[in-house]
Parts: C-alpha cells; sequence; structure tokens
C-alpha cells in the first residue's frame, strides 16, 4: 500500500528546492565550513579536557535544588542584544511589517492596556496577541524558505551593484570635470597665443577658480591642471616683453612707460600696446587679496608660489600700496631664484623695478633693469633683454605721480570754494574715501 503525499507537498517541495538553490555556492559553503571547524574545535576540546582528568570524580551533593525553582539571570547587555537580533531578523523578512510587530510587540507588554473595562481590555489583548503570533509565524515560514545567509548573500548581491552603479557615478564625473577643465585651458592658451594679456589672465583665473573648487577624487589630475594655468600666466607676463625687430623705438617706449605704470603726455590708442597691461585690481579685490593670501600659506610648490607672489605683488602696486608690493616682489624673486623658476625670475625684476618707480626711487629701479637684462640674455631671451634695455632708457624720465597730484590739487581748489564749514568737512571726508578707491572703479572730478 502506497503512503500517501502530506498536504501541500507540492508547494513545501517547490519552496525547499528554491532555498537549496538560493543557499548552494560561496555563501552557504563559508557558513557550512565554519560550523564544521566550530564543531571539530569543540570536540577536540571535550576530548583533551577529559584526557587531563581522567581520574577526577565529580561529587553529588546529596540536597540538590529543585529544577522548577531555578532562576536564569539575565543582564541588561543580553536582553538589548536579544532585542537587538529580535528587530534585525524582523527587518530581514518582514521588511515594511516589521514596524507592525514592533507595535504589537511593545502593545502586548504595554501595562496600560488593562483599564476598568475588563471585557475591552481582555480583547484588545487577545487580538493584539493574535495579530502578533500570526506575524511571528509569517517571519517563521519565510525563515524557513530562505536562511538569514541566503537573504545576506542577495544584501551582498545588491550592495556589490549599488557600488557599482556609484563608481560608475563617479566615473563620469571625473571625466566631464577633465573635459571642462582642458576646454578652459585651452581658452586661456587661445587668449595667449592672439597676446591678449588681459583676457588670459581672466579666463586663467576663471579657470583656477572653477579647478580649485572641485575635490581631488572627482578630478583625477588636478595639480598638474594647475600647474599648466601658471605657466600660461608666467608665459603671459613674459610675453609682455617680448618686442619685434620691427617694432620702432617710440612703440617700444610707449610699452615701457605703460607697464612701468609712468604717466605719459598723451594716452596712446587702443591698439595691442594697450592692451598687453592688465586691468586694475577689481572691485572685489579685497576677497581676491584674502583668497591669494590663504593660497600662499598652504601652498608647498615652487611653481604655485611664485604665482601667488607675484600675483599679490601685482596687485598691491596697482592699489598703489607700495610697501606690501615691494615686500612681495622681493619674495617672488628670492623664490624664484632658489627653485631655478627663469621666467618667474624676470617677471619678478621687472615687477620690483616697477615697485621702485613708484617709490621714486629711480636709481634702484635702473639697477634692477640692468640686472634683468643680463639674466635675459643668459637665459637666451634676447627680445626681453632688448625691451628691458630700453625700459632702462625710460626710467630716468616721466613722472610717476603726476595724476595722483593733479587729483589733489583739483580737490583742494574744490573744498576751497565752499562757504559753509560742514559742506567742507563732508567734501574733504569724501575726498578721503575716494582716494581709497582704485582709479577704474571711482568717478573722479
Amino acid at each position: 500500500m502506497l503512503r500517501k503525499y502530506p498536504p501541500n507537498f507540492a508547494e513545501t517541495a517547490r519552496c525547499a528546492e528554491e532555498t537549496i538553490r538560493d543557499c548552494t555556492g560561496r555563501s552557504a559553503f563559508k557558513i557550512l565550513s565554519s560550523i564544521k571547524k566550530l564543531s571539530e574545535r569543540v570536540e577536540v576540546k571535550k576530548d583533551s579536557v577529559e584526557l587531563a582528568a581522567p581520574g577526577i570524580t565529580q561529587r553529588v551533593p546529596r540536597l540538590q535544588p529543585l529544577k522548577d525553582q531555578e532562576v536564569q539571570e539575565v543582564t541588561r547587555v543580553e536582553k538589548q542584544k536579544a532585542e537587538r537580533i529580535s528587530r534585525l531578523m524582523a527587518s530581514k523578512y518582514l521588511e515594511r511589517m516589521a514596524h507592525d510587530k514592533y507595535f504589537l510587540t511593545a502593545l502586548c507588554k504595554d501595562e496600560r492596556l488593562s483599564s476598568a473595562n475588563k471585557k475591552g481590555s481582555e480583547k484588545m489583548q487577545e487580538l493584539a496577541n493574535k495579530a502578533l503570533t500570526d506575524i511571528q509565524k509569517r517571519q517563521a515560514v519565510l525563515r524557513e524558505r530562505r536562511p538569514l545567509y541566503a537573504a545576506r548573500a542577495i544584501e551582498a548581491d545588491a550592495r556589490k551593484r549599488l557600488s557599482k552603479a556609484r563608481k560608475e557615478r563617479i566615473r563620469n564625473a571625473q571625466l566631464q570635470h577633465i573635459a571642462d577643465a582642458k576646454r578652459l585651458i585651452q581658452s586661456a592658451e587661445v587668449a595667449f597665443e592672439q597676446r591678449d594679456t588681459a583676457k588670459c589672465l581672466e579666463l586663467a583665473e576663471f579657470a583656477m577658480e572653477q579647478i580649485m573648487r572641485k575635490p581631488a577624487d572627482l578630478m583625477p589630475g588636478k595639480e598638474k591642471f594647475i600647474l599648466e594655468i601658471q605657466n600660461i600666466v608666467g608665459n603671459a607676463f613674459l610675453d609682455q616683453k617680448r618686442v619685434k625687430h620691427e617694432m620702432c623705438e617710440a612703440d617700444r617706449e610707449k610699452r615701457a612707460f605703460i607697464l612701468l605704470g609712468i604717466s605719459i603726455s598723451r594716452e596712446p590708442s587702443r591698439d595691442s600696446i594697450l592692451r598687453t597691461r592688465p586691468f586694475a585690481p577689481p572691485r572685489d579685490s579685497k576677497r581676491r587679496f584674502r583668497t591669494l593670501e590663504r593660497a600662499l600659506s598652504q601652498s608647498m610648490r615652487a611653481v604655485e608660489r611664485c604665482y601667488v607672489l607675484h600675483e599679490l605683488s601685482r596687485l598691491y602696486a596697482d592699489a598703489k600700496q607700495t610697501y606690501k608690493a615691494k615686500y612681495y616682489a622681493l619674495k617672488c624673486q628670492s623664490e624664484s631664484r632658489s627653485a631655478n623658476q627663469r621666467v618667474w625670475l624676470l617677471n619678478a625684476l621687472f615687477l620690483l623695478a616697477r615697485c621702485h618707480l613708484l617709490q621714486n626711487n629711480r636709481p634702484e629701479a635702473r639697477a634692477t633693469l640692468l640686472e634683468a637684462a643680463g639674466l635675459a640674455r643668459a637665459f637666451g631671451h634676447s627680445d626681453v633683454a632688448e625691451f628691458f634695455d630700453t625700459c632702462v632708457n625710460v626710467s630716468l624720465e616721466g613722472d610717476v605721480a603726476s595724476t595722483e597730484a593733479l587729483i589733489e590739487k583739483r580737490e583742494k581748489a574744490m573744498v576751497s570754494l565752499m562757504q559753509d564749514n560742514e559742506m567742507r568737512l563732508a567734501a574733504e571726508h569724501l575726498f578721503r574715501r575716494m582716494s581709497t578707491i582704485f582709479d577704474n572703479a571711482r568717478c573722479s572730478c
């Protein structure tokens, strides 16, 4: 007589087959192998203990406590551990229904469930216990279908997919940032090839800000891009001093007057000579000064320090703060000389000569320009050396502070014409405030 299949045999066999299929492989082998090793260690330890003490007999006390009276003490840590494991298992198998289990567990233990209405409280207690029992049975069935190590294997695969997607997003972001950096550098190189120094410096500063904002993990080769921009800026400043052989002496002198900051009798035309000198510091120059000083304190490479020192000296010279400009120009000279940065050394010497002229120290400016001309010839820049020779002849001519003196004379004349004392004081205060603003940002009378 054949034995009949139990009820739901096909469903149970299908669940068992699915569980075996999901659990076989690396994850199940790992768990089972660890259990086997642990059982072998336990057996070996038990045998060693028995062999070590074969003659010891254990005395059985006459009065043994009853098993019903044994009290097992559970520490607070063990309770927390059991509760944490219970919540973990519920979240693994019940997913959103785990919150229902948490609520029902807390409700069954709540003392406020027992109220004056005895029948109502008993009914609520019965419903809560029944619902909690159903959820626990559901969790047990789901656990039999899919053990914990199978669930952890599925979670590991999901984490692997998420990690792969994240790495792909980071890779795409890196490629995009690298393409943007190359495009910005290329635009600065185009302006440099066109000998438009003002536009080249503007584009280089914008590119520097955009690259510095990107974190290093999202832009591989960030230091290389920054170094390339700094080299472009240094060559752009040196390119100002390059003169063609067919350029006449008058054009060379005009360019020397403009770059050294010496006022001339007639403003030159808007041609390439005027474009060779960058604009004055922007209106947010204080923020620019703070950014450069912070970069100077954090910089470690010689090229970066030369770039920051040259920018600080140039901006302070445009702001008519000659002492700070001279200080940073001297530091740039010593830094570039010690690091053998020839381009920055020539730029620093020319900037130092300009600071000497702003202080009306013409002999020192002449000596600095002669030194720069000798170094330019030694470095193989003959066209730059010729321009420095022109600057040596020009440095003894012109008046550096004539424009400022003319403005001050005009302001004093306007104040002397005022009758009211309060208006005169207000005008003097206004002119003093205007004198601290850069030339391109103020409107003088």
